[in-house]
């Protein structure tokens, strides 16, 4: 006689195939979004082409300071410079970006050809980043489906299930692979197609959701507690000028309210000044981003931008009136697990490793929406609504019933702990369980 499945078996199994039904179609969105976002690149070099790119030249460029004088030209005069990021390569141009208190909705980027000083153009840019604007539409669009904070709930839950659904697909192809080449039916085909697909992309589907939820609204708050109470977290540059060497690096400090935060005068000549400290201090990367501060007891800061492999994220704190170094961080000195978060976010969003990351990004994106697809084409052939739900209550009944103490007891401590770890992926369970519970209930009543 056959052996009988297990306990875990049919726990694995109902997870993966019920659960797979109903939020598969969240996990395709992210993943097609995925592929957008990741295809951007190219897309906004194309599109912003005018503002990016110029003629390169056979001779040195301007200094910084006048390039930042041709930007402010066309600036508010109640406009502040945010961030200075100079030209990265020889035929791109200079990006200022500022902002102005009466446009509270984003900042703009000013760029500047930075041979002739032309002004090529001003595009409004994005968070800390300062993401142009398609790709940040495509962002918002696979983190929250362009419904602001309400909208994270989708991409969070499919992170969530992604990594669930993976772990049980492995474990349920697992212990039934024997038994895939004993049928040649249609549905035992794409079922093989389905599994062999997941099996290839299991490693990079648990890299994916556990960097996805580490930008999560509620799960990526867990992790960041988690983080700092391990000491995981990634240094701060330490920019205030009091008292700036007793200052915890893992901790954001916030300076006292009054006359002392207002924003000191920012002269263009400042710039070639700082640029050339940090410069002298070992900052040599070609993308760099010049912050000059935002209140007079802060400092100036220059941060290596440049995410590609090998990464470059050493970063400088400058009094300028003294023209000292107060504070200097260096990534090779970041703790391992502030480097894995580096390098995990930067592989995720497929600059890492330049083109070869996007392709293989693109690749695992459109193969999982093809696993999905495949998955969900086998349950249309018996499209039925009413009796999957059926289905579903029923088995779900069934596996709770013939549950000794120790199975329930440790399916109720695994809820609690993910109520705790990961709120969105309890709560669709909860959900779930609640629904059985109104079936049952109505059934009774019947």
């Amino acid at each position: 006689m056959p052996q009988q499945p297990s306990y875990w078996q049919n726990l694995f199994r109902l997870v993966h195939i019920y659960a797979g039904i109903f939020v598969a179609p969240f996990i395709f969105i992210a993943a097609f979004t995925g592929f957008l976002y990741v295809s951007s690149p190219q897309l906004e070099q194309y599109l912003y082409k005018e503002q990016l790119y110029i003629h390169s030249e056979n001779r040195p460029q301007q200094q910084l300071s006048l390039q930042v004088l041709a930007a402010q030209s066309k600036m508010a005069e109640s406009a502040r410079i945010t961030e200075v990021r100079p030209a990265p390569a020889s035929d791109q141009t200079t990006r200022v970006i500022y902002s102005d208190p009466e446009n509270k909705l984003n900042n703009q980027a000013v760029f500047v050809n930075p041979y002739t000083l032309e002004v090529m153009g001003q595009l409004p840019v994005y968070g800390t980043s300062g993401v142009l604007p398609l790709r940040t539409l495509i962002d918002q669009l696979h983190s929250n489906l362009l419904l602001g904070d309400v909208g994270r709930f989708y991409s969070e839950l499919a992170a969530s299930w992604l990594a669930i659904l993976s772990l049980s697909g492995f474990y349920y192809w697992y212990i039934r692979r024997k038994h895939f080449n004993q049928s040649k039916t249609v549905r035992n085909k794409v079922l093989k197609w389905h599994s062999w697909i997941g099996i290839i992309l299991f490693p990079l589907l648990l890299i994916v959701a556990i960097t996805g939820l580490t930008w999560s609204k509620w799960t990526g708050e867990n992790i960041r507690i988690l983080r700092q109470a391990l000491s995981w977290q990634t240094p701060v540059l330490v920019s205030s000028l009091s008292g700036t060497h007793l200052i915890d690096r893992h901790v954001h400090h916030h300076t006292d309210t009054g006359q002392m935060n207002h924003q000191p005068l920012i002269k263009a000549e400042n710039f070639d000044q700082v640029l050339q400290v940090a410069k002298q201090n070992g900052i040599h990367s070609s993308e760099l981003q010049i912050k000059p501060p935002t209140r007079i007891n802060t400092a100036w800061t220059v941060s290596e931008i440049r995410r590609r492999w090998p990464t470059e994220a050493d970063s400088i704190a400058i009094d300028l009136q003294s023209n000292k170094v107060i504070d200097h961080l260096k990534f090779e000195d970041f703790p391992l697990a502030a480097k894995l978060t580096r390098w995990g976010v930067d592989a995720h969003i497929g600059i890492l490793f330049g083109w070869i990351n996007q392709l293989i990004l693109m690749i695992y994106s459109l193969a999982l929406c093809f696993m999905i697809l495949l998955a969900l084409w086998l349950w249309s052939r018996t499209f039925n609504l009413k009796q999957t739900i059926y289905n579903f209550v029923k088995q779900s009944l069934q596996l709770w019933r013939i549950g000794n103490i120790k199975q329930r007891f440790f399916l109720l401590l695994s809820l609690l702990i993910f109520l705790i770890c990961l709120p969105t992926f309890a709560i669709s369970i909860a959900v779930a369980i609640t629904f059985i519970m109104l079936k049952q209930y109505q059934s009774r009543l019947l």
